[in-house]
């Protein structure tokens, strides 16, 4: 697999000759140190301040703030942590590597655009999962590497980490001894610089205690700086926070020194390709019968179907199982791709499978809008049509790299997906949600729909995101003091207002400020 992308000339010299400076001096350097270890003992000085000033940042961002508008400064910040310290250890910056640090950027601004608890938790696992690739891209020369190598790298290097969580101590013990044998009259304050942040930083929160018992409008400015009532339990909160944080985000730099994952990639192709054909060969037989029925039961719908269903109600089934052997067949191609030699048959079969699978991505989908119609739309069913886009795409990459395997499948398949996900994640899907199962043309107000208290239900349910339709009462006939019976508006304008009224500085969030004046009628 050749590499997925390419780097200017000047910034790829600088790269490779920071490269070749690593391989030749090697074999000078114990296994258990590299050039980096060394270098980044050497500068303590540096080193240690700086991992304390991001754990009180991090702290400060993120303690009790999920979705505040902190979150954006927090990914800056992160990435400066982190580009910083690889320009203190000599590792060249790859230009190539502006589209991940501009993606994780912009799901930090997602974060605090939305209330959505689903996009919240996807927004960080997509922030923590780039990032990671960002700094092995940085760190290692990965041309060639492909999705199995970075999963493993990945979890390596956690692993790595963990085993080095001590290593701000023994760096600073080694650093201390190293410079109590230089002949030198320069006093060097790090050791002292450190107490001093280990000692005033309880001394800080007892002290800030204290003068906000003593003045109300103190008191009043730091709870709305930091949203959360002062207390012994935060102050033991914070302390181990910062405490996690810092040794952490130090143990993660010297995992990163010490490169472990190995930069090569072993070929892996030694299964026996009749295997595979005599596997994929039978399951192709089925997806073609398959197939087959789709087109003309489903697609063309001229065929008589089985006794007692009708047409709507075959099509309205089966979207989680097409979705999962969609799934299932693109892991399935990568797999035999992956592990088995190069054979000309096989790659036929798992062209058949490729296109298969594309007729199933379109039977899901067409029997997922089927479904929509009559039930309604959810945060899972949007979701799925989500998916089916993201896995077709993938699956083009895939039925591509088949024949011309110097297709940068990687790369591909990462921008498809943060490309996507960005999109869906700025795109707000309760809004559309609501949007969709208020609308006239889809659900008629009746006296039998008022019956149907699950659909009201869920769209009480729904983040601030939804706001701009659910509070807006040319878009929902049930925003309005004088129909209190609705309950499920009354419950969902509460909850909105709860959220509104507990904002502050920190966690000052976009989709959450716009209910702040909606929610008064209630």
């Amino acid at each position: 697999m050749n590499e997925p992308y390419q780097i200017d000339q000047p910034n790829a010299y600088a790269v490779n000759n920071y490269f070749r400076q690593e391989e030749e001096q090697k074999a000078e350097i114990k296994k258990e140190e590299t050039i980096l270890t060394k270098q980044m003992k050497k500068q303590f000085s540096f080193f240690g301040p700086v991992s304390i000033l991001y754990a009180l940042f991090y702290t400060f961002c993120l303690y009790r703030n999920a979705s505040g508008i902190t979150y954006p400064f927090f990914v800056a910040g992160t990435l400066c942590y982190f580009f910083l310290s690889m320009k203190k250890l000599g590792v060249p910056y790859k230009k190539d590597s502006l589209f991940y640090v501009i993606s994780v950027l912009l799901l930090g601004v997602s974060n605090c655009c939305t209330d959505s608890p689903q996009l919240l938790w996807m927004n960080k696992l997509g922030i923590f999962l780039l990032t990671f690739i960002l700094i092995l891209h940085t760190v290692y020369y990965d041309t060639g590497w492909n999705l199995p190598k970075y999963l493993g790298a990945i979890l390596r290097t956690i692993g790595s980490s963990i085993a080095c969580l001590f290593s701000p101590l023994i760096d600073l013990a080694s650093f201390y001894d190293a410079q109590k044998q230089k002949k030198s009259n320069k006093k060097d304050y790090i050791l002292y610089i450190m107490i001093g942040f280990s000692v005033s930083i309880p001394i800080l929160i007892l002290m800030t205690i204290l003068l906000c018992s003593a003045d109300v409008v103190f008191r009043n400015m730091m709870e709305n700086l930091f949203n959360f009532d002062i207390s012994l339990t935060d102050i033991i909160r914070i302390c181990f926070l910062i405490t996690m944080v810092f040794f952490a985000s130090y143990a993660l730099l010297s995992a990163l020194c010490k490169k472990t994952v190995p930069e090569e990639v072993t070929e892996k192709k030694i299964g026996e390709p009749i295997i595979a054909i005599t596997v994929t060969g039978m399951l192709s037989v089925i997806y073609l019968l398959f197939s087959f029925i789709q087109i003309f039961y489903l697609f063309i719908g001229n065929m008589e179907l089985p006794e007692g269903y009708t047409y709507a109600a075959y099509a309205r089934q089966g979207f989680f199982q097409l979705l999962a052997v969609c799934i299932i067949n693109l892991f399935l191609v990568l797999l035999c791709l992956h592990f088995f030699k190069d054979n000309l048959i096989l790659k036929i079969i798992l062209t058949v499978i490729s296109g298969c699978t594309f007729i199933m991505i379109l039977s899901s989908a067409l029997r997922m809008f089927m479904y929509i119609a009559t039930y309604n739309l959810t945060f899972l069913r949007f979701f799925v049509i989500w998916s089916l886009v993201v896995i077709f795409l993938l699956m083009t990459g895939i039925t591509i790299y088949i024949y011309f395997q110097r297709f940068p499948l990687f790369f591909y398949s990462v921008a498809v997906v943060t490309v996507f996900y960005i999109g869906l994640s700025f795109s707000h899907p309760d809004y559309w949600i609501a949007r969709y199962n208020l609308n006239p043309a889809h659900t008629a107000y009746t006296e039998e729909y008022n019956t149907r208290t699950s659909d009201h239900y869920y769209l009480s349910t729904l983040s601030a995101d939804a706001a701009p339709i659910l509070l807006n009462e040319e878009s929902n006939p049930y925003y309005t003091p004088d129909n209190m019976e609705a309950s499920w508006m009354y419950d969902y304008c509460r909850r909105m207002g709860r959220k509104s009224n507990h904002m502050g500085i920190r966690n000052f969030n976009f989709s959450i400020f716009y209910t702040k004046n909606k929610v008064d009628i209630f």
